[in-house]
């Protein structure tokens, strides 16, 4: 009954327009994007194995009898004339299964960039 709930309140929040101020000191070239992505599942194997993993092999997907979260994913990107600037973490069960062997530190970090125009003739976007 609570994963009903979850899941009818986070589809409702997740699908609301966001609205936002323009600040006058910046550029009208620059842009801050922020986004999401989350992967649910729920996964039941007939053959009952005998702990909450149902096959070794398995790199995602892999939980039986359980409501997971597969992979969420957040980033933010940030465009302005002359540089540029990406940050995305990642979390969740597939990046726990497959992430085992990295520090903990880097095992979140899904990707990061950066970019910066030395010269005031090429700008970006």
């Amino acid at each position: 009954m609570h994963v009903k709930i979850f899941l009818l309140l986070f589809i409702f929040l997740s699908s609301q327009p966001c609205f936002a101020q323009i600040d006058e000191g910046v550029s009208q070239n620059s842009k801050i994007n922020l986004s999401g992505f989350i992967d649910l599942y729920y996964a039941y194997d007939f053959n009952n194995p005998r702990t909450n993993y149902r096959q070794p092999f398995l790199y995602n997907h892999n939980r039986h009898n359980e409501f997971n979260p597969n992979l969420g994913l957040i980033k933010i990107s940030i465009d302005y004339s002359r540089y540029r600037a990406n940050l995305s973490l990642h979390t969740d069960t597939y990046v726990n299964d497959n992430y085992t062997s990295e520090p903990l530190v880097l095992k979140n970090i899904y990707e990061d960039s950066a970019g910066l125009s030395l010269n005031e003739k090429i700008t970006y976007g």
